[in-house]
């Protein structure tokens, strides 16, 4: 049976954590590492975790952010499969046993993500997580991140293969981290619920979405300019593009950034013309801008243009 290492990175987490180390150490796996990398917590978090006594590990010092943990934590441990679970998420029970046995069967396969549930700050199911099979044109052309982060683990063949997480990024950095391994490594999809994503007045996703936006943009200008990224899909760059462009205007529409929208609504067309979405750009140039944004606003969930769908952090 294979190692499985899991890094939790925190700091401040808030009254989630407790759930979240219950979720990974009642797992009926027997081969799990278990680190908490803190960066420094002052809410009570140590206390926390030395009541676990040796049934975690856990390190606590200022760190350059959730990213930098997350790569530190894997440098630290051993298992052939990682992955990480932040603070305020949790696996669904026999999570790690059914993706362990997924990849015992399928020794090619590098990367398995299955589904997951988002939940509200009480832990209610609120609704699933938009999953599909894996296709690498599909996860470029539509720019939608349909591999729900606490439900994916990777081998770490794979992590020793690609690097690791890139630092510069705090919001969309397991978006990019697919995107990269897709280039050089087969990934598949487990149709089973492995895990929870937690949306709550704290997380990133909620927080500090308008920053999700141009980090996209630079992930996707440096994935059309890597030289690895297949011959074919540089026929789809005007469109990927033109729909990172839109996803990006989406995001500033929901956060109330109407002109950075319509500027990014702009380059999506000039991109593909023939690329148009008539909701988003109703929204951003027509009558109906303002009662559509307090609409997003009242409900974070709404699809419409709200960009959780795809994103998340600590």
């Amino acid at each position: 049976m294979v190692g499985v290492s899991v890094i939790t990175p925190s700091f401040n987490p808030g009254p989630f954590l407790r759930e979240t180390i219950a979720s990974v150490l009642d797992q009926d796996y027997p081969h799990v590492e278990y680190l908490v990398m803190d960066g420094g917590s002052t809410d009570g978090t140590l206390e926390l975790l030395r009541g676990y006594g040796d049934r975690l590990r856990w390190l606590s010092e200022p760190d350059d952010g959730q990213t930098a943990a997350i790569n530190r934590g894997w440098q630290l441990t051993n298992g052939e499969l990682v992955a990480w679970l932040n603070a305020d998420d949790t696996y669904r029970s026999g999570a790690i046993r059914n993706v362990a046995d997924y990849f015992a069967a399928h020794p090619a396969v590098d990367v398995v993500y299955g589904d997951c549930d988002y939940t509200d700050s009480g832990g209610r199911t609120v609704e699933r997580y938009p999953t599909r099979p894996f296709s690498y044109r599909e996860l470029v052309r539509s720019t939608i991140n349909y591999l729900p982060q606490p439900a994916t683990f990777i081998r770490r063949r794979a992590v020793e293969a690609v690097g690791p997480l890139d630092e510069s990024l705090h919001y969309v950095m397991d978006f990019d981290y697919w995107l990269r391994l897709g280039m050089q490594h087969r990934i598949a999809y487990l149709p089973a619920c492995l895990a929870t994503l937690r949306l709550h007045a704290g997380a990133k996703s909620v927080k500090a979405v308008e920053h999700f936006g141009p980090e996209l943009i630079r992930v996707y200008r440096r994935l059309f300019a890597s030289p690895r990224l297949p011959a074919p899909l540089r026929a789809i760059e005007r469109q990927a593009m033109s729909n990172v462009y839109y996803r990006a205007a989406s995001i500033a529409l929901w956060t109330g950034h109407a002109r950075q929208a319509r500027a990014y609504a702009l380059r999506a067309w000039r991109y593909a013309p023939l690329n148009v979405r008539p909701p988003l750009l109703l929204s951003l140039f027509g009558e109906t801008s303002t009662r559509l944004l307090t609409r997003c606003r009242a409900n974070p969930y709404h699809r419409g243009v709200a960009p959780h769908s795809g994103f998340h952090g600590e």
